[in-house]
């Protein structure tokens, strides 16, 4: 069971017995540093709670600096995020707070993070300080600093986009691009140690990311996983690259793999979690209808994942059976073998942080 969330009803549980069945792992998400110790709280009733921490795109407004502010004249300037460095209209100490946490608590996810260009905080964004512009500059500095902090400590992440997806992919390979330098710099792939190179250019990612009740279009999930074929397989992006790849192959007496063999023994990253509420209720109009459920047929079965996305714990059950249902219809799949598939690669997407839990159940 896949819950998101943190809210003003899953605080108003703290004080009452926890009704989380034993061997039923539920993930709570809480989306603003105002709700994270009251999250952490909640998750520690029961080991089959993990607590995921995060700023979401639409609580950007909760780490607002109050102290930066334009001066002298009422008009933005033509370029508002040049004319200012924009990241002092934060306050970045929820970041120092969010490192303590993972730090100190071996199952905690990072979660939601993202990107939403139907924010109110991009709505709302101050003229005088860039208006929409900023706000989303804004977005993409949170979001990345986040999925950077999840890299460097190997959590799981749980990502929310709207409408951004090109900003997402621009994220993705900002950060393949600056770990590629810093890879070659270091003498890999061009100083010959690929294995070496793939591995820092792995590091500078989360072990696995989901995205959230995924809005995106069926071409928006092939892009998302031709770039993570681009991550675990650089070698493999020019023709020199394949060269040296076979080569080596065939010094160890080893021929390549077919693409679909690799597929069938590569490890994944990106996840595709699917709602009930988000994916079915709210697509109001006949074509989102059909682009989401082309979006949900192109997704390789070991890679979906089904989501409650509800807000508190009694809404869990109805959530998940809703959303299993919608998808084994959409996927002409049976429930039960959906479920089975979505079981596998929810323990997968938890392999960092959930392997453990479920070992300490077992002692």
């Amino acid at each position: 069971q896949y819950s998101n969330h943190f809210s003003d009803e899953a605080k108003k549980e703290l004080n009452i017995k926890s009704t989380i069945q034993q061997g039923v792992v539920s993930l709570t998400c809480a989306v603003s540093p105002l709700d994270w110790d009251s999250a952490l709280q909640y998750a520690s009733q029961s080991s089959w709670i993990l607590p995921a921490l995060g700023v979401h795109p639409w609580y950007l407004g909760d780490i607002l600096s109050n102290t930066t502010t334009i001066t002298n004249g009422t008009d933005p300037p033509e370029n508002a995020t040049d004319a200012v460095d924009i990241k002092k209209y934060l306050n970045w100490e929820w970041l120092d707070t969010l490192e303590t946490h993972l730090a100190q608590h071996p199952h905690l996810l990072v979660g939601e993070i993202g990107l939403c260009k139907m924010a109110k905080f991009v709505r709302e964004f101050p003229s005088e300080k860039g208006g929409k512009t900023t706000a989303l500059q804004l977005q993409k500095r949170v979001f990345r600093k986040q999925l950077e902090l999840a890299a460097k400590w190997s959590r799981p992440v749980s990502v929310h986009c709207v409408n951004m997806h090109g900003s997402f992919m621009g994220v993705l390979r900002d950060v393949l691009s600056d770990a590629k330098r810093s890879a070659e710099a270091s003498g890999g792939m061009k100083g010959g140690d690929d294995d070496a190179y793939r591995c820092a250019l792995r590091r500078a990612f989360p072990p696995a990311i989901a995205m959230h009740s995924f809005t995106g279009t069926a071409h928006h999930a092939k892009e998302i996983l031709e770039f993570e074929k681009e991550l675990l397989h650089p070698e493999s992006v020019d023709d020199g690259g394949r060269k040296r790849r076979k080569q080596k192959l065939q010094t160890k007496g080893m021929e390549p793999q077919s693409d679909e063999r690799n597929a069938e023994v590569d490890e994944v990253i990106f996840y595709f979690g699917f709602s009930h509420v988000i994916n079915h209720l709210m697509c109001t109009s006949e074509k989102a209808r059909r682009k989401g459920m082309e979006a949900v047929r192109s997704i390789p079965s070991n890679r979906l994942l089904i989501e409650s996305d509800v807000h508190a714990q009694e809404d869990v059950a109805l959530g998940t059976a809703g959303a299993l249902a919608f998808v084994a219809q959409v996927r002409e799949q049976p429930i039960e073998k959906l479920s089975d598939d979505c079981v596998k690669n929810g323990l997968k997407f938890l392999d960092s942080v959930g392997l453990q839990l479920f070992d300490q159940q077992k002692q």
